[in-house]
C-alpha cells in the first residue's frame, strides 16, 4: 500500500524530488562513479560501465517519479535498461550480489541527497518528510532489487547451458590472464590462439530489435571474414542483445582499412556500428586486440551516435590513451585551443580545417584538395583558427596542438567548452 501522508509533507516530498531532477545528471554521475569504485567488477568491461550507467540513470528518474507520484508498490516496475544490464552481467559470469550491492551503494547516495533537502525544506515536517522519503525509497529499492534479481538468475541459468555461455566463459579467463590449457581452451572455443589475431566489438543500431540483431552480427562476421582474406577461424561472443565480441584469425599481420570497412558495411546493408582493433599474435596478442578494440570502442561511445561507422584503433591509439581521463582530456584540450575549443558550428569548420591542414603538412592546397574547398578558404580559416588558439610555434606545441584536434575530431562536445550563448 502505498503510504499517503498528510498534504504537507507530501508537497515537501515533491519539491525535493523536483530539486534532485533538476541535478539530475549530476547525481547520476555521481552514483556511477561510486558504485564503479566500491564494486569493482561493475568497472572492469566498458560495455558493463555503459550498461550499469544507463541502469542508474533510469532508476534515478523512476525513483524521482514514485516519490512524486503516489502509486502503490505494486506498480513499480524495473526500467529495461536496468533488465538489459542485469542479464548483460549474468552473460559475463557476475554474480547477483555485485548487482543488489550496486543498488544499495546507489540507494545511500540518493537517500544522502535527499535527506539534505529533508533538512533543508523540511521546517516542523522534516521528521514525516524523512521517514516518507525512506519508506518510498526502500520500496522501490526492494520491488527493483527483485524484479532485477529474477532477471539476472533467469539469464544466468539460460547462459551457463548454451554454446554461448561456455565460449564466454573461456574468453574471460583467457582475458583475465588465468592459467588455461591452451589445447583445451582452442578446443572449447574452435578457434586457434595462435597466429595472428584481429579483435573488433561490434553494435547494432538502436532500431533494431533483438530477434534482428544476432542475424545482423553472424552478417558481419562473415562479411568481415571476406574482406580479411584467408581467415582460418573467426569467433563471436555476445556481449548483449545488441552487441558481440569478435576474433578473426588470419595467416599474417595485415592493416586493417576502416574505410573498407565502412564500404562492406554500406553495401550490405548493415545496421551496425563496429570498433578494430590492430593485428597481434598468439594468446597475448588475443588479449592484447580485446584491449584495443574496447578503447576505440569507447572513443565511438563518447563521441556520440553521429560518429563513423568503423573506427580503427590505429586511427585513434593516441585520442583513447588520453581519452582514459576525459576530465584531464578536456582541460588539455581547452589549454592548446583556447577560444577555438568553444563547441559551436564555426569553431567546428575552423577546427577541421586547421586539423587537415596540419595533417597535410601544412600543404594549403593539399588541404583545400581534401576539404573539396578553395585554397583561399583554407588559407582564412587557417589564420582565423590560430588567432583564436593563439598559435603554436614549437616543435611540441605543433604536436600538442594536433593532438588536441584529433580528441575534437573524435569525441566532440565530450571534450568541448559549452557555447555560452547556447547554455
Amino acid at each position: 500500500m502505498a503510504h499517503a501522508g498528510n498534504g504537507s509533507e507530501v508537497d515537501v516530498v515533491e519539491r525535493i524530488a523536483q530539486t534532485i531532477l533538476d541535478e539530475r545528471d549530476e547525481l547520476v554521475r555521481h552514483l556511477s562513479t561510486e558504485i564503479r569504485a566500491r564494486v569493482r567488477v561493475l568497472g572492469q568491461d566498458a560495455r558493463l560501465r555503459e550498461l550499469a550507467d544507463a541502469s542508474t540513470s533510469d532508476n534515478v528518474s523512476a525513483v524521482l517519479e514514485f516519490l512524486r507520484n503516489g502509486a502503490d508498490e505494486a506498480e513499480v516496475r524495473a526500467p529495461e535498461r536496468a533488465l538489459t544490464s542485469a542479464r548483460a552481467l549474468a552473460r559475463n559470469d557476475i554474480p547477483a550480489s555485485a548487482l543488489i550491492r550496486a543498488y544499495r551503494i546507489g540507494q545511500t547516495g540518493f537517500l544522502d541527497v535527499a535527506m539534505r533537502y529533508a533538512v533543508e525544506f523540511g521546517g516542523a515536517d522534516t521528521a514525516a518528510v524523512i521517514m516518507r522519503i525512506v519508506h518510498r525509497t526502500s520500496t522501490y529499492i526492494d520491488q527493483v532489487c527483485e524484479q532485477v534479481g529474477v532477471a539476472h538468475e533467469q539469464e544466468h541459468e539460460r547462459w551457463v547451458g548454451s554454446r554461448g555461455g561456455l565460449r564466454q566463459r573461456w574468453v574471460n579467463r583467457l582475458l583475465d590472464g588465468a592459467a588455461v590449457d591452451i589445447g583445451e581452451a582452442e578446443r572449447a572455443l574452435q578457434y586457434p590462439l595462435t597466429g595472428h589475431h584481429l579483435a573488433a566489438t561490434a553494435w547494432t543500431d538502436p532500431q533494431v530489435g533483438t530477434a534482428t540483431a544476432a542475424d545482423v552480427l553472424d552478417q558481419l562476421r562473415t562479411a568481415l571474414a571476406g574482406l580479411f582474406g584467408r581467415v582460418h577461424r573467426t569467433l563471436l561472443v555476445p556481449v548483449d542483445e545488441h552487441e558481440a565480441r569478435l576474433w578473426f584469425s588470419v595467416p599474417r599481420a595485415i592493416t586493417v582499412d576502416a574505410r573498407a570497412i565502412e564500404r562492406v558495411l554500406a553495401e550490405r546493408e548493415l545496421p551496425v556500428r563496429m570498433a578494430i582493433s590492430g593485428c597481434a599474435a598468439g594468446v597475448t596478442g588475443f588479449r592484447q586486440a580485446a584491449g584495443q578494440a574496447a578503447r576505440a570502442r569507447r572513443i565511438a561511445q563518447l563521441g556520440g551516435p553521429g560518429g563513423e561507422r568503423v573506427i580503427s584503433y590505429a586511427d585513434v591509439a593516441a585520442t583513447a590513451l588520453m581519452a582514459g581521463d576525459i576530465e584531464t582530456l578536456r582541460e588539455f584540450v581547452a589549454e592548446q585551443l583556447g577560444a577555438l575549443a568553444v563547441d559551436n558550428q564555426r569553431n567546428l569548420w575552423l577546427r577541421d580545417t586547421l586539423r587537415v591542414f596540419l595533417a597535410r603538412n601544412n600543404s594549403y592546397a593539399a588541404a583545400a584538395q581534401e576539404l573539396a574547398v578553395h585554397r583561399n578558404t583554407v588559407q582564412y580559416r587557417v589564420r582565423q583558427a590560430l588567432n583564436l588558439v593563439g598559435s603554436h610555434h614549437t616543435q611540441d606545441g605543433d604536436l600538442h596542438l594536433r593532438l588536441a584536434l584529433q580528441a575534437t575530431h573524435r569525441l566532440g562536445a565530450a571534450v568541448l567548452l559549452p557555447d555560452a550563448a547556447h547554455r
